[in-house]
């Protein structure tokens, strides 16, 4: 994909994306200290990037880990 291809999709979402951002919940701290505990089986957390809501409290209550 060229480079102003890419630029063009990436702000398609625009005023939409930010007001969803603005007003969408946070997540809660209890489920980002669960989600990346280890766990006994297969156990998947697939993640979009989305407005980086949930990225950032990952990181937030697990500074120390990769998430």
């Amino acid at each position: 994909m060229a480079e102003d291809e890419r630029i063009l999709h990436a702000s398609s979402s625009g005023v939409a994306a930010t007001a969803y951002a603005e007003h969408r919940p946070d997540y809660a701290q209890a489920a980002a200290v669960w989600a990346p505990e280890p766990a006994p089986g297969p156990r998947v957390l697939d993640l979009g990037a989305g407005t980086g809501k949930l990225t950032a409290t990952l990181v937030a209550s697990n500074p120390f880990r990769r998430c």
